[in-house]
């Protein structure tokens, strides 16, 4: 197997040496990052909103992205993601997990070309890998970390934050947590083949919930935990490869 990370807001780079690879794709040309753990064991990398991170979720290309990481072998995908809490029992800082996930996205690109999907209608059953979450989710509670378990992520278009009627709507449909970037990128993933998780940081609870929703929050919160997220995350590729 061969395991990339998707890195998302304050996630643009790996924290150990890498070397860098141009990827063409029928859709664009990217950047991969390859990196060793331990001299041992290979993980790929790419920034989701490209190398000069100027990108917001609506705009990036997220065919590109997949694309490119299947195309230099990736099996298995990890994104990494900050997200609002539909929950009150939930705090700034931890991490979750997503189960599942509801699409509001309006303009993205969904699909692959048909000539690069595995079937015409990809089924959305586990499309969020049980194995990789179980293995995730097994090194977070090792190491104690604050963790919010798995969540089923409402996936909404941006660039603004949502406001506090469409929170209450999200989560009266059952959504735990408010995301910009899972969709597409997770079916995606599962359109050609990778299996993926996606590994979410809580930034703030959801607009109309007594907490400051900002970029500066979610920069902060990010910063804080970018070293658990990669120990988190090399441990797993450790133990899985």
């Amino acid at each position: 197997m061969k395991l990339a990370i998707i890195g998302g807001t304050n996630i643009a780079t790996l924290p150990i040496p890498y070397t860098e690879e141009a990827v063409s794709t029928p859709y664009g040309d990217a950047v991969v990052y390859h990196g060793t753990i331990d001299g041992t064991h290979e993980v790929l990398f790419l920034s989701r909103h490209g190398v000069l991170k100027d990108c917001d979720a609506a705009h990036v290309n997220y065919r590109k992205n997949i694309y490119a990481l299947k195309s230099v072998g990736a099996t298995h995908v990890i994104g990494l993601t900050a997200v609002s809490s539909c929950d009150y029992n939930a705090h700034a800082g931890d991490i979750c997990l997503f189960s599942d996930f509801i699409d509001f996205t309006k303009s993205r690109p969904s699909s692959f070309n048909i000539e690069h999907r595995l079937t015409r209608h990809t089924s959305m059953d586990e499309v969020f890998d049980n194995g990789m979450n179980d293995a995730i989710e097994k090194v977070i509670l090792e190491k104690n970390l604050p963790y919010a378990g798995r969540a089923v992520a409402a996936c909404t278009e941006g660039p603004r934050f949502e406001t506090a009627a469409e929170v209450r709507m999200l989560r009266a449909l059952g959504a735990q947590v408010i995301c910009k970037t899972v969709a597409p990128e997770a079916p995606l993933a599962r359109e050609i083949g990778l299996k993926y998780s996606a590994l979410a940081l809580i930034t703030s609870r959801a607009t109309g919930m007594a907490d400051e929703v900002s970029d500066k929050r979610i920069v902060s919160v990010m910063e804080s935990r970018r070293n658990d997220v990669f120990e988190t995350l090399f441990e797993t590729i450790r133990r899985i490869h």
